[in-house]
């Protein structure tokens, strides 16, 4: 096993530690065949605002194990390789806790981390909310959802809750998120993760019923183009302002959505605006292409990370996808965070 390659600030973390419980000792391990032998994989957080590389293993015969000690819980994801051709391989964040954690393979190109409380509710969500969208009337889904949160939070008074609420930010407004942060326990209101979204939120500048904040960047082709361009263009009614990559498996799952809806709307003023965060042109270029997307798309720098980007700053993104519905009359952000289903209703309700 590889040791950490960035530690987090010694002193941060003995206060961290102190505030939150006793450290924690933990074990992963994971095997599929899409494990590449020779690369290593990676235990990567963002807790505290940057990333920090809390642990590794080289893979061999497809698999890896990691053992360690980590001075509090937090979440993190698993990451293969350091480089242009890396893949995260945890679709969403995982709580690094105390226990034995084994990758799990649901789907196709869909992994988790499994075995310790915190992640399997949280592994659990997707079927609740699934059932939410299942039984409940349009009009009803989004307080369903958001009564499940609070329940969660109100009940899980540990790092999963910080981390739902960090996620919650892309569909709840800052406000309202700040409350229930405030409803933990003090021993959480020194952790990192808890610092640096309240740090995000006194930041925000985008929000439901606010006005966007303009986008720059570069276009595939190599112009030019911002969004406030894209926005006033003669025919434009609201305009998706759609945050993704080739790399994250949730977006290409959401992406041929975005194509049916754009070619089923555009022609009655519904525009999709992309700002990609792949990690290389010719990666960009692939998702363009095999996602037949037509619409505007721009790219911030490949010699960025996606957090160091002013786009992802200025949105106080979480992760990815993340999207932001615009009424391009009064350039007010009217949702956010809709996908699938209840993205393509809120579209058809504006403009059928």
């Amino acid at each position: 096993m590889k040791k950490t390659l960035t530690l987090v600030f010694a002193s941060a973390a003995l206060m961290a530690g102190c505030a939150t419980g006793s450290s924690i000792s933990y074990t992963i391990q994971g095997q599929d065949p899409s494990f590449v032998d020779g690369k290593w994989m990676y235990v990567l957080s963002y807790a505290g605002g940057r990333e920090t590389v809390i642990d590794s293993a080289r893979i061999e015969n497809h698999s890896f194990t990691m053992k360690g000690r980590y001075p509090y819980p937090v979440s993190a994801y698993l990451y293969m390789g350091r480089d242009a051709d890396g893949i995260q391989i945890s679709a969403s964040d995982f709580i690094l806790e105390t226990g034995d954690l084994v990758v799990e393979k649901p789907a196709e190109g869909i992994f988790m981390l499994a075995g310790t409380p915190q992640n399997d509710l949280n592994n659990d969500l997707p079927r609740r909310m699934a059932e939410i969208e299942a039984d409940a009337r349009p009009s009803h889904r989004s307080e369903a959802r958001d009564s499940l949160l609070r329940a969660i939070v109100l009940e899980n008074r540990n790092v999963l809750a910080i981390s739902l609420l960090d996620a919650s930010l892309l569909w709840l407004s800052g406000k309202e998120v700040t409350s229930l942060l405030d409803s933990l326990p003090e021993t959480m209101q020194y952790h990192p993760a808890m610092r640096d979204l309240r740090s995000r939120i006194d930041r925000m500048r985008t929000d439901v019923g606010k006005p966007y904040v303009n986008i720059t960047g570069q276009t595939p082709e190599g112009d030019t183009l911002s969004l406030d361009e894209v926005i006033h263009r003669p025919g434009c009614r609201y305009l998706l302002l759609d945050f993704g990559a080739l790399w994250c498996s949730p977006c290409r799952e959401e992406f041929p959505n975005l194509a049916a809806l754009h070619k089923k709307y555009a022609a009655k003023g519904f525009e999709i605006f992309g700002v990609s965060f792949d990690v290389s042109p010719e990666r960009w270029r692939e998702c363009i292409e095999s996602y037949n997307m037509k619409w505007p798309q721009v790219h911030q720098g490949f010699d960025r990370t996606p957090r160091e980007t002013e786009a992802w700053n200025d949105y106080a993104l979480y992760g990815i996808p993340a999207c932001f519905l615009i009424d391009a009359h009064d350039g007010r952000i009217v949702a956010k965070n809709l996908r699938g289903e209840s993205l393509a209703e809120k579209v058809a309700q504006l403009l059928e």
